[in-house]
């Protein structure tokens, strides 16, 4: 299942071989999944660190959404 936001918006990187772009956000998340795949246990940490640092992703905690 697709990721759809809460317009209905999914990204779809279908196709693009040209585009360097895609192919790096491409690149980048088979390493995240490689990094789960290989560490397992300890993993999520990890992939979550890689993802947030390659994405410049900032993340509040679930604290923070509370208020």
């Amino acid at each position: 299942m697709k990721y759809k936001n809460k317009d209905g918006i999914e990204l779809s990187y279908e196709g693009h071989e040209n585009n360097n772009s895609v192919q790096l956000v491409k690149e980048i998340l088979r390493k995240a999944i490689e990094i789960g795949d290989v560490q397992k246990e300890e993993s999520w940490s990890d992939v979550k660190a890689f993802l947030t640092k390659n994405f410049s992703l900032n993340f509040k905690s679930r604290y923070e959404e509370l208020k």
